[in-house]
């Protein structure tokens, strides 16, 4: 009889875990969407970022390639300023040559010239001179300002190239800021939605539990209590391991679900939900029976009877028969 019970109660719990699993679940999915929109955000943002560090970096090149050229153009136009100056110097000893220290030369050659001929060929040669020096340092003048012309305009590029560097180096602090934001909105995110998640099942197990306690009625079959008594001794001595619910090792409400469980009685998994299942017996000790759950805080026992308990204890510790006060007592279920 009592099997055909339990298995009409795991219908309610289901069903009524299910409704509630509902209305959180539309709270979960609205959350999951909002952080996977947040990353979406964050990794939109880490590929905007990437391609502005390629960008910087061939900024950088460039920077560094003008740099090089302006120091080389610079060079080029010191070394034509100087042959410029070097020219002038030269230009200026050769007049002072011919139209000094050669004027009692041409003076002689007037006076002793046999005809015109050769003082024009002595003119002639003068300013031919005269014309190679201008032209040659017409020349330097004009290769001097095409070079500084040159370095004007690099100079030029370089103060633009150092412009769009300063521009990226914003943008890549501004990208770096946003992307802390983005980040932070998704790890709030996660937070919530584990916050949500735990409020569910906890709401979720709430309603399970006051399920069970306004459906049950108690067969009143105490024969079932003695078995299940007689069950939990067989794992005395079993290790405590916690989350473990089976004879390998137990932790408190992983083994009172698996002993109830050898009867077809299913139990939740954990302390808390134990707790809310069942019939309620009260607090009192003098009103349970062999058989009966016994709550702590966090803590859940089987009734042996004889105010005594059988339990996975602690960490360390194994299956035994210990007192019921061992701590104060906040519930007694009958789930038989």
């Amino acid at each position: 009889m009592f099997r055909k019970f339990f298995k009409t109660t795991a219908a309610v719990m289901l069903i009524t875990s299910m409704t509630v699993m509902t209305v959180f679940a539309d709270d979960v999915s609205d959350l999951n969407k909002k952080k996977q929109q947040a990353q979406n955000e964050v990794d939109q943002l880490q590929n905007e970022l990437s391609y502005l560090l390629v960008q910087m970096d061939d900024l950088e090149t460039q920077m560094a390639e003008s740099a090089a050229r302006i120091d080389e153009v610079s060079k080029q136009l010191a070394k034509s300023e100087e042959t410029q100056k070097q020219q002038y110097r030269d230009m200026k000893l050769r007049i002072k040559y011919m139209y000094e220290d050669q004027s009692a030369s041409l003076v002689e050659t007037l006076v002793t010239a046999e005809d015109m001929s050769q003082v024009l060929n002595k003119a002639e040669y003068m300013q031919q001179v005269y014309d190679y020096d201008r032209g040659k340092l017409d020349e330097m003048v004009s290769t001097s300002e095409s070079i500084r012309e040159q370095k004007a305009q690099l100079e030029k590029e370089q103060k633009t190239l150092q412009a769009s560097q300063d521009d990226l180096t914003s943008k890549q602090s501004l990208l770096y800021t946003t992307i802390q934001e983005s980040e932070k909105k998704v790890k709030d995110f996660d937070s919530q939605l584990s916050k949500a998640v735990a409020a569910a099942a906890a709401r979720s197990a709430a309603a399970s539990a006051s399920s069970v306690k306004s459906t049950y009625v108690s067969t009143g079959d105490t024969s079932v209590g003695a078995a299940i008594v007689r069950k939990a001794y067989e794992y005395l001595g079993t290790p405590y391991r916690s989350g473990g619910a089976a004879p390998g090792g137990f932790d408190c409400s992983g083994y009172t679900s698996y002993v109830f469980g050898q009867f077809g009685i299913g139990l939740s998994r954990s302390s808390g939900a134990q707790a809310y299942g069942g019939q309620n017996v009260g607090t009192n000790l003098s009103n349970a029976l062999p058989g009966d759950i016994i709550c702590y805080p966090g803590h859940v026992a089987i009734y042996i009877g004889g105010g005594q308990i059988i339990h996975a204890s602690v960490p360390g510790d194994v299956v035994k028969v210990a007192s019921a006060n061992i701590m104060t007592i906040t519930g007694i279920r009958r789930y038989w």
